[in-house]
């Protein structure tokens, strides 16, 4: 059990020579896991953060700015809770096999993109396209 800790922390997918080797989906199956702990672990907090705001403030400008406070909670649980689907996705992708591949093309969608970001769903070319086509339909 050891020896495999050691090839996890001494692993460098750039170095892989083959594209989504078993090695390469472990260790991105190790980030994702990681990742998904961390937000996991940050849950409760929020729900404890929410509940001690959640007393009424005798002056309305404390009361306003209680709100704002609890506002920013909500938005930042809400980008939490996409970035946990996101991962969920994302072993569900290592599960299946497409993990690693644009969605849209089937093509790789490299080391260093699923580096930045290891429940990436789509090659580089196409989330721009996708961004693109999202700001120009909300300008």
């Amino acid at each position: 059990m050891e020896s495999s800790n050691c090839i996890i922390f001494n692993y460098d997918p750039i170095k892989d020579p083959k594209y989504m080797s078993v090695a390469m989906q472990r260790y991105f199956k190790n980030r994702l896991y990681s990742e998904l702990q961390d937000l996991l672990e940050k849950d409760p907090e929020f729900s404890s953060t929410i509940q001690e705001d959640s007393a009424k403030e005798p002056d309305f400008v404390d009361q306003s700015a209680t709100e704002g406070l609890r506002f920013n909670y909500f938005v930042y649980h809400e980008h939490e809770l996409h970035h946990r689907h996101e991962i969920e996705a994302a072993l569900q992708r290592l599960e299946n096999g497409s993990y690693g591949y644009c969605a849209a093309t089937g093509r790789p969608i490299g080391v260093q993109r699923m580096l930045a970001a290891p429940y990436a769903m789509y090659c580089i070319d196409v989330q721009a396209a996708r961004e693109t086509h999202q700001h120009r339909r909300w300008a």
